[in-house]
């Protein structure tokens, strides 16, 4: 198991799970990241992640992607 921060571009996996405060499990779930659906890296930087869930693209924090399991 590798965190979503971990991922190389390109790569995709499936959500095991996730931990964050109140607001960013809200933010997660109304993205559609939740345990069990596909997630894929398209972009990294230094700081953040841009990844997505069947049609939907985000960017998340590097501290963010580092509490979602692959």
């Amino acid at each position: 198991m590798q965190s979503l921060w971990e991922m190389k571009v390109g790569e995709s996996g499936t959500v095991k799970w996730m931990m964050g405060n109140s607001a960013v499990m809200e933010f997660l779930r109304k993205h559609e990241i939740k345990e069990g659906n596909l997630i894929r890296v398209f972009q990294k930087g230094k700081s953040g992640v841009i990844a997505g869930t069947g049609n939907r693209r985000f960017a998340i924090a590097g501290e963010v992607a580092e509490r979602i399991k692959i």
